[in-house]
């Protein structure tokens, strides 16, 4: 078995840097401030109030179109051009410009109904307005209304009057456009199709809003209103993506006296797979009847809001709790990612993480430092999250404390032929810096496979933190010494490894100079005593010397 020894020399510091690393409801609707706008839909909606069904949705999933394409204009869509339509009055006269301030008008709007008889599209038609405050104008066309200012928060009710020019087979652009003093305006639009005198015998279906953005959409979903069935009659309501066959979602009810069923949709979880434009369609007895609705992007021109606590920190208090990290602002159940990275070099990412923002639209992580990083955690660190197609970055620092030890183990040569190593003046000198004055640092070696440890010794450290011994063959034959050797250090319990190798030599015998792992075979020469668990043959096999840390402080003393 091969044989070390070890030979007393001086150390020296090394110092090595580490890396840094929604609206108020109205009382029962707003009073209209002109002549010809006026409570529409006093009649039709007296069964909107009524509960939303248990029954649980069906998440749009594989089955839904691409959440990202453009939606057509009308059905009840939300435009955010002012301008969108010719016949839209301008909301703007009388109004203050904006100011950097604002923040977009969050309202919602529908029309009463999609399709309507010619004869009473003649005389108005109603639409509806939510999440409206006093002082607000509305400028609604086509029609002969102008501009009406609301004079309470909450619901507006209004109808377009004066398009007696209608034909059956029209089809009428509405656009309602809000303005809101140092505010955006914001503009609405949709469609009524023009059709011969209803039969009252039909089905009809309506769906309250026709078009809202996402986040209002997940947090509050659809009401849908059946009418003109048969009481006690099995009515049954269904949703599909506009363009698709597949039901997301399906319910039957009875129903009442009036004929007529209402019921809500709401979504819970698919995030912005819900963005499109989808047909809700009804049947009753041998009548059915569809409309459509429009789920939309966000118009709120807000991003995601990242923060990291805390931001600044002690080491020790970082390696024990880390950071915890929140973006907001996202929409429930879409992909929240977080990355960190160190300012150093921030293209090189630490950690990362994914998760699903939750019911309030965030998402939040703690990021603790694992493995014996030590010193090398302090610094600035980069922290980048993303939603959709939202992100955000902020940075946390780490600052130096004293509490953490991060010894460094130098190891010199780290390559030596076997002919020096042999030579006691040469061989492998084994150092430990920076750690802490007067501490032991113990030292083993091991064969290249780790099974078989060859040599273990502890030195004291000097003032400066340094301790080191020095190891060599105290063969002839430089070919026994031949292969790699394991070099683990300790000092106040943080550990630190690496090796060094011996290169081939002139043979004397044995193995002819084959190289190979150390201690793996029978290379090493042994006399009498296994060096595994350095027994008491082993130790005087091995003779010794003295910690270098150790004579140097009893030279100085």
């Amino acid at each position: 078995m091969k044989r070390l020894a070890m030979a007393a020399t001086f150390a020296l510091a090394l110092s090595l840097g580490g890396w840094g690393q929604a609206a108020a409801q109205a009382d029962d609707g707003t009073t209209a401030q002109a002549a010809d706008v006026q409570a529409a839909g006093e009649a039709g909606n007296s069964d909107a109030e009524s509960p939303r069904t248990e029954d649980p949705p069906t998440d749009p999933g594989d089955d839904a179109a691409d959440p990202g394409a453009p939606t057509e204009p009308g059905d009840g869509e939300e435009s955010t051009d002012p301008g969108g339509d010719e016949n839209a009055a301008d909301p703007g006269e009388g109004s203050d410009e904006p100011t950097d301030d604002s923040t977009p008008i969050d309202a919602s709007f529908s029309l009463d109904q999609s399709s309507m008889p010619v004869d009473e599209a003649a005389e108005a038609i109603p639409y509806t307005i939510t999440g409206l405050k006093a002082g607000d104008t509305v400028t609604a066309g086509p029609g002969e209304n102008g501009s009406i200012t609301v004079d309470s928060d909450g619901t507006f009710n209004g109808e377009l009057r004066g398009n007696t020019e209608l034909k059956v087979g029209d089809v009428v652009d509405v656009t309602v456009t809000v303005a809101r003093d140092g505010e955006e305006s914001k503009t609405f639009s949709g469609s009524v199709e023009i059709t011969d005198s209803q039969d009252d015998s039909d089905a009809a279906v309506s769906v309250d809003p026709q078009s809202q953005g996402i986040d209002s959409y997940l947090d509050n979903g659809v009401d849908i209103t059946v009418s003109n069935c048969e009481a006690g009659e099995e009515v049954t309501v269904t949703i599909v993506r506009k363009g698709e066959d597949t039901n997301i979602w399906e319910e039957t009810k009875t129903a009442g006296g009036d004929g007529s069923v209402s019921t809500s949709f709401m979504p819970g979880t698919g995030g912005e797979g819900w963005i499109g434009d989808f047909v809700v369609s009804a049947e009753c007895g041998d009548t059915s009847a569809e409309t459509t609705y429009s789920v939309t992007e966000n118009d709120d021109g807000s991003d995601a809001d990242l923060s990291v606590t805390p931001q600044s920190q002690q080491l020790a208090d970082f390696l024990e709790n880390g950071v915890n990290i929140t973006l907001v602002d996202c929409h429930v159940d879409s992909e929240v990612k977080f990355q960190v990275s160190s300012a150093k070099d921030p293209d090189t990412v630490i950690w990362d993480e994914t998760q699903k923002a939750g019911e309030d639209a965030a998402g939040s992580v703690q990021f603790l430092p694992d493995g014996d990083g030590g010193k090398g955690w302090i610094g600035d660190f980069n922290v980048v999250a993303s939603c959709g197609e939202k992100s955000a970055e902020t940075t946390f620092t780490v600052t130096d404390d004293g509490s953490v030890i991060d010894p460094k183990l130098s190891i010199n040569p780290e390559t030596i032929s076997g002919e020096d190593f042999i030579d006691r003046d040469q061989g492998v000198q084994l150092m430990v810096n920076e750690c802490v004055p007067d501490a032991e640092v113990h030292f083993e070696v091991y064969s290249g496979d780790k099974r078989e440890k060859l040599y273990e010794q502890t030195a004291t450290t000097d003032e400066e933190g340094a301790a080191g011994i020095h190891v060599y063959g105290l063969g002839d034959d430089p070919a026994y010494y031949v292969g790699t050797y394991q070099v683990f250090a300790e000092c106040m319990d943080v550990s630190r490894s690496g090796k060094f190798e011996v290169t081939g030599g002139e043979s004397g015998g044995g193995n002819g100079g084959d190289s190979g792992e150390a201690g793996s075979g029978s290379s090493m020469p042994r006399t009498g005593a296994e060096l595994t668990g350095l027994t008491a043959g082993a130790l005087l096999i091995l003779g010794g010397g003295a910690a270098i840390g150790l004579a140097r402080r009893k030279n100085k003393s």
